[in-house]
């Protein structure tokens, strides 16, 4: 057994890369959800134009106004980090199905509220020296990160924007990004699948942080990683983080 474990374990990467490599994304709909005062997070001006070229297409729905019919039709449910999260927890249930049934989510939030049942309290790491606020890709195999430039997580220039800080990740979640010294790293984005019956649920990529529209605001292609989680989402739709491990348990 250990043995075809390992086999499997080393063959099932190139058969995920295969199969995200020949399907191409098929047309699906962002809902981008809304909350708070400022009209520059309930409806980014530039947003639409960041999914252009792409089979994303943009919609717009108000926290109070979701519900299961809105999200029908949905492939990502995009939350921003000014949002009310007892309110998010008021629909849990309702995220809940959305995952199980292969919905995607893009989750920014510095927790306080466990909105989610595998959420855990936002955790600051010390700013000094300054450079633990720097974030690094650690791992990529969606290509979330593809086109970030080394300086991404400083909106307008100031480390500490994109994440502050942390949260402890839920059993079988991918490790995306580090904040924190070098010694101590933690996760200020990582990702998880949904444990249905089938191997079938959906990922939350979850960003401990500010509202990652803005992010890179510099460089060659502006707000990019927007579109390109969605993508990446998408296109792995029906490849399983961990194959061997469907019926997980919500706990770390």
């Amino acid at each position: 057994m250990p043995a075809t474990t390992a086999f499997l374990e080393g063959f099932y990467p190139w058969l995920s890369d295969e199969v995200g490599r020949t399907h191409e994304v098929q047309p699906f709909t962002v809902l981008y959800v809304q909350s708070g005062p400022h009209v520059s997070e309930r409806h980014p001006d530039f947003l639409e134009k960041t999914l252009d070229d792409t089979p994303a297409t943009l919609t717009f729905c108000v926290l109070e106004k979701l519900n299961a019919k809105v999200l029908e039709s949905i492939g990502v449910l995009y939350i921003p980090s000014i949002i009310d999260q007892f309110m998010l927890l008021s629909k849990q249930d309702l995220f809940l199905d959305f995952l199980k049934h292969g919905g995607q989510i893009i989750a920014c939030t510095e927790t306080s509220v466990p909105w989610l049942p595998f959420l855990r309290p936002f955790q600051a790491v010390s700013p000094k020296p300054f450079q633990n606020l720097k974030v690094r890709v650690r791992n990529d195999p969606y290509g979330f990160f593809q086109n970030m430039p080394d300086d991404f997580d400083g909106w307008e220039g100031i480390f500490g924007q994109y994440a502050r800080g942390f949260s402890q990740m839920p059993k079988d979640a991918i490790w995306l990004t580090d904040v924190g010294s070098a010694a101590q790293s933690q996760p200020a984005d990582w990702l998880w699948q949904y444990p249905n019956e089938y191997g079938t649920g959906g990922k939350i990529f979850v960003h401990n942080g500010d509202n990652l529209i803005r992010y890179p605001d510099h460089g060659q292609q502006k707000q990019c990683l927007f579109r390109d989680i969605c993508l990446g989402l998408m296109k792995h739709k029906l490849i399983p983080i961990n194959p061997f491990s469907r019926l997980a348990s919500f706990g770390t």
